[in-house]
Formats: structure tokens, sequence, C-alpha cells
């Protein structure tokens, strides 16, 4: 009598850690959220653009994402010299700001 009685127990055990492993597998997040693909194709007026963010390192092409004022968001190549004077002029705006990585 008491064999039996293990059996759905343990079965029972099995099957909600199992459980359980799934629900946290499917939160957890291996790679970065947002990356760029789309780059703008020429130089952004520095004076209008907001902000800026680096992508995470994680993504395939390194970029910054600048928020302009009127609240869109244009990725360009974190390697080009004006990319880089741009973060530069709106650090020089901002001096206690610091940009995130996503």
């Amino acid at each position: 009598m008491m064999m039996m009685m293990k059996k759905p127990i343990v079965l029972m055990t099995c099957l909600l850690l199992v459980s359980s492993l799934a629900i946290v597998a499917s939160q957890v997040s291996f790679g970065p959220e947002n990356c760029c693909f789309d780059f703008v194709a020429g130089k952004l007026n520095k004076r209008k653009v907001v902000e800026y963010r680096y992508t995470d390192p994680r993504c395939a092409k390194q970029a910054v994402v600048f928020t302009m004022k009127k609240g869109t968001e244009l990725c360009a190549r974190a390697s080009e010299d004006w990319v880089k004077n741009i973060v530069t002029y709106i650090d020089s705006q901002n001096p206690n700001s610091t940009a995130s990585t996503n």
C-alpha cells in the first residue's frame, strides 16, 4: 500500500518541478532587447538631438540611438566621427547626465 502512494507523489513532484523550470526559462532573456539593424544615411543636426544611449554591447552592430526633439529615435553607427561629435556635444550640454546602455 505504501509503495502505491509514493509513485503519484514522486510523479506530481517531478511535474511541478518541470513546470516551474519552464516558467522561469520563459521569463529569462539571454540576449539584448534593443539592437539597431538600420542606420541613418547622413549626419544629424546636433541641435535637434535631445539625448542618446548606446545599444547593448551584445548587439551585432554597435550603435548609438539618438532621441530627437520630436520624439523619434534614430540609430547611428557608434564608430562614425559625426556620431562621436554629437555625443560629445550632448555631454557638454548636460554635464551631470550619463548615457545609458540598453
